[in-house]
């Protein structure tokens, strides 16, 4: 029997452009979003702008399927985006990330006063089940330290996200 319904991917940020990671994975009544991260001006004349964050009209829309952030690393262009992005969806939806990722990412909820959110931590290794979707955390290497890929599986398929990584020639 083959599953109804189809997997959407939105990417919100990230494509053209070197920043402002942020996809959305939809199947029927579930969204995972993989990264939420912001990017640093890069027109001349956007004067006081000092950060740019992803439109996330479509997640406040949804607000109702939202199962979960994934996060790969604590890179801004992975993270920076999600106190704005949390104060703007105003619940708590869970955000799983390595030890090191949300450890950066506590740093910035204390600098905008947010309290109360739901800060879950995993190991490379580890499958969070969230709705349709199961997501496992895959370590790779990366400039960052506790940098994973997800490997989710859904019920028409699996998708791999890298976020970013690097080939280690030398590893230890």
């Amino acid at each position: 029997m083959s599953p109804k319904g189809k997997l959407k991917i939105i990417p919100l940020g990230g494509v053209e452009e070197f920043g402002k990671n942020i996809y959305v994975l939809e199947y029927a009544d579930d969204i995972v979003i993989l990264d939420c991260g912001s990017i640093f001006p890069k027109e001349d004349d956007m004067y006081g702008v000092d950060l740019v964050i992803p439109d996330v009209t479509y997640l406040a829309k949804n607000q109702n399927k939202l199962r979960g952030f994934f996060i790969t690393h604590g890179h801004e262009d992975h993270i920076g985006a999600i106190p704005y992005v949390v104060k703007q969806l105003g619940g708590v939806v869970p955000i799983y990330g390595t030890r090191l990722t949300l450890g950066i990412i506590e740093g910035k909820f204390e600098e905008h006063d947010i309290s109360g959110a739901d800060l879950v931590e995993v190991k490379a290794g580890q499958t969070i089940k969230a709705g349709a979707f199961s997501v496992e955390f895959i370590k790779v290497n990366h400039s960052i330290a506790d940098a994973c890929a997800l490997y989710i599986t859904t019920p028409v398929g699996r998708v791999v996200h890298t976020g970013d990584f690097k080939i280690d020639l030398t590893p230890l």
